[in-house]
């Protein structure tokens, strides 16, 4: 077992109450076996994917957008957190543990120097009046156990963490957004690129520009800047997914500002989809430290290829470094580059190849 949720675990063992235990896009690196039964532990994520294998091991986990305001105040002895990447969510956590928690209620936090725990370990010293009390767990993760004496200190900056608001308006168009989402409040360059290439990709599909097109999926939807922008193109049904619940209240606002239908469904790279599309459109979330054998790169192409209909076509926007193409051609039998900006490249997948089995 990883070191760190050993330690978690020896925590919750030592819990005299109730137990909330926070969880982001970090793997949950502990067999549910080994929670202790005499313990009350409520798990809480933002991701679909974490609360997905937790039900499918017996342990029921709450999937909402880091939402406490379902708890009382004081209802929880021990809070435990693995931080996650974005500032604005550490310091929701934090924000809302001083309610949550019980008075001598301990609010443990975990993660790298580069993570900045240090930094969120100050802040949360005093923003519940604790002691510090840090401690290296190994070369790369530093632990710290605070106890919540109430703060009457105002709240770290969050954002506004639970509003959603308006981040742009482009070509008739409104973008709602909040923290949380991936790259929540720009208009994606990557994506606009994407756009620009979408009267080419739908040249390509042979298809009279006055005709409904059908279904199109956009895969890993963010707050909706692609999808919001099919109807212009034909399309009938707009499908978005995301495995983050923030992504998930956000493209619903974001298509009821438009007046737009469509379905918006929590899933981990589109697992529980079954019905096929026309099109795909997808900005996936590689980032620097991608490889060509990356496994998140096989499961996005893979379920493109899986979705769509004989003779769809993905056009796919992704970061100039990332070698998209070598990958794809295991599942396509046209990858074609439609564009290429010296930052990011724009590419057509088409030409599903069969799936072969041993």
């Amino acid at each position: 077992m990883n070191p760190l949720y050993q330690t978690f675990l020896d925590y919750v063992k030592d819990a005299t109450g109730p137990v909330l235990w926070v969880l982001d896009e970090h793997p949950f690196d502990l067999h549910p076996s080994l929670l202790p039964s005499d313990v009350d532990v409520t798990f809480m994520s933002n991701r679909i994917d974490q609360v997905t294998a937790l039900k499918k091991a017996g342990i029921e986990c709450l999937f909402n957008d880091f939402d406490f305001n379902q708890f009382p105040e004081a209802a929880f002895d021990l809070l435990i957190y693995r931080l996650s990447k974005e500032k604005a969510v550490v310091h929701h956590v934090i924000n809302q543990s001083a309610r949550v928690l019980k008075k001598n209620g301990q609010l443990i936090m975990a993660g790298g120097k580069k993570e900045g725990i240090k930094t969120y370990t100050d802040k949360a010293t005093s923003y519940l009046h604790s002691e510090k009390n840090i401690i290296k767990l190994n070369r790369d993760i530093w632990l710290t156990a605070l106890v919540n004496q109430h703060s009457d200190q105002p709240k770290l900056d969050d954002k506004n963490y639970s509003e959603l608001t308006t981040i742009a308006e482009q070509d008739g168009l409104t973008f709602i957004s909040k923290p949380g989402v991936f790259g929540w409040n720009k208009l994606d360059q990557g994506s606009s690129l994407l756009l620009e290439q979408m009267p080419d990709f739908m040249k390509r599909q042979s298809i009279p520009e006055d005709k409904q097109t059908g279904r199109v999926l956009d895969l890993g939807c963010g707050y909706g800047y692609l999808l919001a922008n099919m109807k212009q193109f034909g399309f009938e049904t707009l499908v978005g997914t995301d495995n983050n619940a923030s992504a998930v209240a956000a493209i619903k606002a974001t298509l009821a500002a438009n007046q737009l239908e469509g379905e918006i469904i929590p899933a981990n790279c589109a697992d529980s989809i079954t019905e096929p599309f026309d099109a795909i459109v997808c900005n996936p979330p590689f980032h620097q430290g991608f490889s060509v054998d990356n496994e998140m790169t096989e499961r996005f192409l893979a379920t493109t290829r899986r979705l769509l209909v004989s003779g769809g076509a993905a056009i796919f926007v992704v970061n100039l470094f990332i070698p998209l193409e070598e990958k794809a051609k295991k599942h396509f039998k046209r990858v074609d580059l439609l564009a290429n900006n010296k930052s990011f490249k724009v590419i057509r997948l088409s030409g599903k190849r069969p799936i072969y089995k041993d």
